[in-house]
């Protein structure tokens, strides 16, 4: 049993050196593919000059805002009317009319004061003022919808080459040209990246790389 401890205490040792020799290579892979990017990104700033062109957009938007209003307001006005009304009265006519006959022989209260009265009527006008309703107002409202053309001058720049001496000119280069990858560069110095362990250099000589 003691020696199957040795044993499994030297294999979990080995694998703590392994464990550090791969922290240790990944971190050298790092540095050194920083260190390339960023001399691969220095070397273009050298090599490149650049020009920004811009351009004017049109940009188009809606607010609302007051465009009138509609107000109702009642005031009094006297108008003047006159009206033609029909009325009845009562209207009186007196006659003589001669008796004859029997008429004047029985006629009554011979020499005798006798007074008679006949009332007379008449219609009259009687006019009074009571306010009623006419008419109502109703004010409202809808959305309709209108077109408005909006119009603009809108600048843009463009870039125009002239070629002095004897000048080659490539178009077409592409911009990622010269500049490689972190997987890449990491192929390139040997590193497996899903089994690190497998390439890339023996740091402590050991045989393990």
């Amino acid at each position: 049993m003691p020696e199957n401890n040795d044993n499994l205490d030297g294999l979990g040792n080995r694998l703590d050196e392994g464990a550090d020799r791969l922290d240790a290579t990944r971190r050298d892979l790092d540095d050194r593919v920083e260190g390339r990017l960023d001399a691969t990104r220095r070397d273009l700033d050298d090599r490149e000059e650049r020009i920004t062109l811009s351009e004017e957009q049109l940009a188009v938007g809606k607010r609302e805002r007051v465009a009138g209003e509609v107000g109702v307001e009642k005031r009094v006005e006297t108008e003047h009317v006159r009206e033609s009304v029909p009325v009845m009265r009562d209207e009186v006519t007196v006659e003589r009319r001669p008796l004859s006959g029997t008429d004047a022989l029985h006629a009554e209260g011979a020499f005798q004061e006798e007074h008679i009265s006949v009332p007379l009527t008449r219609e009259e006008v009687m006019a009074e003022k009571r306010a009623v309703g006419a008419e109502e107002i109703v004010v409202r409202k809808r959305q309709v919808e209108d077109h408005e053309t909006v119009e603009a001058d809108l600048r843009r720049e463009r870039a125009e080459v002239t070629e002095n001496g004897e000048v080659r000119r490539v178009d077409g280069m592409r911009a990622d040209e010269g500049l490689r990858s972190d997987e890449s560069l990491r192929r390139d110095e040997g590193f497996d990246l899903e089994h690190p362990l497998r390439g890339g250099r023996d740091l402590d000589g050991d045989g393990v790389r």
